[in-house]
C-alpha cells in the first residue's frame, strides 16, 4: 500500500476514528523522539554468554625483538 492509498483510505474514516489515528501517530512519534538512557543491566543480561560457543583465547606472547637501550 502506498502513502497515497493510505491517505485516501483515511479520508473515508469517520471523524472519531481519524482522531484515534492522530492520537496513535502522535504517541508513536513521542516515543521515537524521546532520548533513551542506556540500561547497562539489561545490556549485560542480553549479552551474557553470547560467546559461549566461541570462547576467547589468549595466545602465547611470542618473541619480541631486542632494541637498543635508550640513553
Amino acid at each position: 500500500m502506498t502513502i497515497k492509498e493510505l491517505l485516501n483510505r483515511v479520508d473515508e474514516l469517520p471523524t472519531s476514528e481519524k482522531w484515534q489515528l492522530v492520537n496513535h501517530v502522535m504517541q508513536s512519534l513521542q516515543q521515537e523522539t524521546q532520548p533513551t538512557r542506556p540500561d547497562w543491566h539489561t545490556f549485560l543480561r542480553e549479552t551474557f554468554g553470547s560467546l559461549r560457543d566461541t570462547p576467547i583465547q589468549r595466545w602465547e606472547q611470542g618473541e619480541y625483538e631486542e632494541r637498543e637501550p635508550i640513553e
